[in-house]
């Protein structure tokens, strides 16, 4: 496969620059693989996800993803360097973001804590981002799984929405102004974050990321997260607004410092 703006890097290249993955470059890890962090020969830091056998992530979904970002440019999406698939091997290239992705910043052990203004921006960044994929990519994409751990933070703070291994391209309408089109799939994606109607009707719609930012945002504010200990982030929004008790459930960084 040649993709071009997508470089496609030899086994050894990788190996070479992460001292053949050793885990002093390692910097995550997950249901995939690993990621490392490390120098490619003209000095571009990069993070380098390795799949690894029998990972969650299939050859379908390792594709998807480069074939995708491959022609999405835009300020609020992760961008692709390159890949590698060779040697029974899939790893894939991406611009390093060293301030980690939202899960973490809003975790108890976040060593930066958010304030209102910088959650303000990464709420807008992210939102931005998914229109672009909504209304400006030709054909538009649907997500499919946006969460806290998949928007990422660069030096600056600012939001790029990333993993676009389940994302489906969506069907044109036929006519302008007609009903949102849907593509009709197996259901995809992290609980917590499944919007409902597509969970029953297995009908992927944009309404569907639109949801599944909304449970970000709730997480903005809340700082929980969407599934803990048997509560759920949206009926325990719901309950406390309804009982006038919103405020219970506000991040405590944000009513001690305010915004």
């Amino acid at each position: 496969m040649k993709i071009a703006g997508v470089k496609d890097f030899t086994f050894e290249e990788l190996s070479h620059c992460t001292n053949d993955f050793d885990d002093s470059t390692l910097i995550g890890q997950g249901g995939y693989g690993k990621v490392y962090r490390d120098l490619l020969a003209d000095g571009t830091v990069v993070a380098i996800k390795r799949a690894q056998q029998g990972s969650l992530q299939g050859s379908k979904e390792f594709f998807t993803e480069i074939e995708l970002l491959s022609r999405l440019h835009h300020r609020n999406l992760f961008s692709l360097l390159g890949y590698c698939d060779e040697e029974d091997e899939q790893m894939l290239v991406y611009e390093y973001m060293p301030n980690g992705n939202l899960r973490d910043h809003l975790s108890a052990r976040a060593k930066v804590p958010l304030d209102f203004p910088m959650r303000l921006r990464i709420a807008l960044g992210s939102s931005r981002g998914i229109l672009y994929l909504h209304t400006e990519a030709n054909p538009p994409i649907y997500h499919s799984d946006i969460k806290a751990s998949n928007i990422l933070l660069d030096s600056r703070f600012v939001a790029k929405v990333a993993d676009f291994g389940l994302s489906r391209l969506a069907p044109l309408p036929e006519t302008e102004g007609s009903a949102p089109v849907h593509v009709s799939t197996v259901v995809k994606g992290t609980p917590g974050y499944l919007d409902p109607e597509y969970f029953l009707t297995h009908k992927l719609t944009d309404k569907s990321d639109v949801y599944s930012l909304g449970v970000v945002f709730l997480e903005l504010v809340t700082g929980i997260q969407p599934i803990s200990h048997g509560r759920n982030i949206v009926r325990e929004v719901l309950a406390s607004n309804q009982s006038g008790m919103i405020f219970s459930v506000v991040d405590n960084t944000l009513l001690e410092n305010g915004p």
